[in-house]
């Protein structure tokens, strides 16, 4: 029996553009039906066989930006014995393209089988390794004074690459920028190479060891990274051991045990409740023990909200041990004047036009859902005698087909610019070539929002108009009609009258832009976040001694 002349394409990462016109290369004329992703990673595991088992076609495609980012390939590669179609294939925008047929189980069981023994002895191994850490559970290390070097950074995830924008590695590139500003030495330890501001990066490879789950691979690669920054660390002593936490990430906690150094731990929120609500994860009982391991080691845990700190001292931890350092923006990098005029040229966009612009994660708290509903009011019929309206956003994730989906008419007609993941270096670009910056987040299922966007300290140092949720951090850094303009979450009808009164009212939004980004340069840099920190370090360490700090110390 003849197959349909149908193929089916889950964009995992990456444009549904650059998909699209992969399959029609590799399969012209056949019918390209969409897999939704965000219904297949939500969906439980019987739905998502339920689903494979139903597909009767051609090939079935998983497309990635890069297929770095395919962290179950060997379980996609297997798919073809759940679903009906000839071919299963893996590629990327790079160029790979990798086509499994039922044939290759011949190859495919034997290495799955070993990788699948293989995850199982170090599930075992971490289950006994994590508690005897937890049984054997020690006071914090505390700052002595004595150092070869001030911090050394640690960043032990071998999933992230530094070559994709987003929030993560600007976060990184703040942190170890405002260390270098305030005259902090430092040392960085990583998987990938990181926007290192200049410090000496060692990068400590993940290997290839075979894997099913990507979950085992942190885990074992963490022991892996504490291992060798022991090493390089021989005949060095920092001060202070900086690490970001992260999914399975305990490398911190164990170095500052075998090092008796302190550890600082920079805290953005739970990985257990992320994986119940937002991103789901396998493995959550080692999940949350690694998170258990690193916060008891931790001398000082780094918030960027005072939720956060509340819900930690909530669950015993000291207030004397966290320290609410909000995210911040390098307002130096970031400023007026920077290229716009050549962006709104490419757009389309004229000089009496008004430009309203988005950058960040298409997701469900970030309110991407909102401001497309809030895009389709303003542009279904615009008003006379209005100015006219063009939208830029910035971004991928989850929500993004379904959201370049509901504006596909309005991008056809050059209202609405969709640009995927752009470099860190052109964003301040397109920020200077908007006269209207949105942060239209949500409200957080069964918790107070948690958050310090990054964008909103990106946005004020801009010096423009921003139209932005009244919800906790973001109600608490920015002030309603005097550095910005505050609307309810979630209220698209709300959002929609902020931005039609900022289009039709050039000096209010001046006005605004010019109060955020003061505050910003006043309040909210990467060194003056640094500087805390280091003040933490010093004043506690000659709290210790009873001595004096030194004259000028931050």
């Amino acid at each position: 029996m003849s197959l349909p002349e149908r193929v089916f394409l889950h964009v995992w990462s990456g444009t549904e553009a650059d998909a699209h016109a992969l399959v029609q290369r590799h399969y012209p004329g056949c019918e390209v039906v969409g897999l939704s992703h965000r219904l297949m990673r939500e969906s439980s595991r019987r739905d998502q066989v339920r689903v494979l088992r139903s597909l009767i076609g051609r090939a079935v495609v998983f497309f990635f930006q890069s297929v770095r980012d395919a962290h179950y390939r060997q379980l996609l590669s297997c798919t073809g014995l759940l679903h009906h179609c000839s071919h299963t294939v893996i590629a990327d925008s790079s160029g790979v393209y990798e086509t499994y047929r039922r044939r290759d189980w011949l190859w495919l069981l034997p290495k799955m089988l070993g990788s699948a023994v293989t995850d199982g002895v170090v599930l075992a191994f971490f289950w006994v390794f994590l508690h005897l850490i937890q049984l054997g559970k020690r006071a914090p290390v505390l700052p002595s004074g004595d150092g070869d070097l001030d911090v050394a950074y640690l960043y032990p995830y071998p999933l992230n690459r530094s070559s994709v924008p987003g929030g993560a590695m600007s976060h990184v590139r703040g942190v170890l920028g405002g260390f270098a500003k305030s005259g902090a030495s430092s040392e960085v330890f990583s998987a990938c190479l990181l926007p290192s501001a200049g410090f000496r990066t060692h990068q400590i490879e993940p290997g290839n060891r075979p894997h099913l789950f990507w979950e085992t691979l942190v885990l074992s690669y963490n022991l892996r990274f504490a291992r060798a920054v022991r090493a390089q660390l021989r005949g060095k002593r920092p001060r202070v051991l900086y690490q970001r936490h992260m999914p399975f990430t305990y490398a911190g906690a164990i170095l500052s045990r075998w090092l008796r150094v302190p550890l600082i731990l920079e805290f953005n929120g739970s990985n257990v409740w992320m994986a119940q609500h937002w991103d789901p994860m396998k493995f959550g009982s080692w999940l949350r023990m690694c998170e258990d391991v690193s916060l008891a080691h931790a001398w000082l845990i780094v918030v960027v909200s005072e939720v956060l700190r509340d819900e930690l001292m909530a669950c015993g931890i000291s207030e004397s041990r966290i320290l609410v350092n909000p995210n911040a923006v390098d307002p130096d990098f970031f400023r007026p004047g920077g290229g716009g005029r050549e962006v709104r040229q490419q757009l389309g966009v004229t000089k009496d036009d008004v430009l309203v612009g988005f950058i960040g994660t298409f997701g469900p708290w970030h309110g991407v859902k909102v401001l497309q509903q809030a895009i389709e009011e303003l542009l279904r019929e615009p008003a006379a005698g209005k100015k006219q309206l063009h939208f830029v956003l910035v971004g991928e994730g989850l929500l993004y087909p379904e959201v370049a989906n509901q504006l596909a008419k309005f991008c056809a007609a050059g209202k609405v610019s969709l640009t995927g993941l752009l470099p860190h270096d052109q964003i301040p670009s397109y920020l200077d070539a908007c006269d209207i910056l949105v942060s239209p987040h949500i409200s957080l299922p069964g918790r107070r929002f948690f958050g310090s966007p990054t964008k909103l300290f990106e946005y004020m140092a801009m010096g423009k108009a921003i139209v932005a949720s009244n919800l906790d951090q973001l109600a608490q850094v920015l002030q309603h009609n005097r550095t910005a303009w505050l609307v309810e979450p979630g209220n698209t009808k709300e959002l929609t009258s902020a931005i039609t009164l900022l289009a039709e009212d050039p000096e209010l939004r001046e006005r605004l832009g010019r109060a955020a980004r003061a505050t910003a340069v006043e309040k909210h840099s990467w060194r003056q976040n640094a500087k805390s920190v280091l003040a933490r370090i010093w004043a506690d360490t000659y709290t210790a001694q009873a001595t004096p700090a030194p004259q000028g110390y931050p």
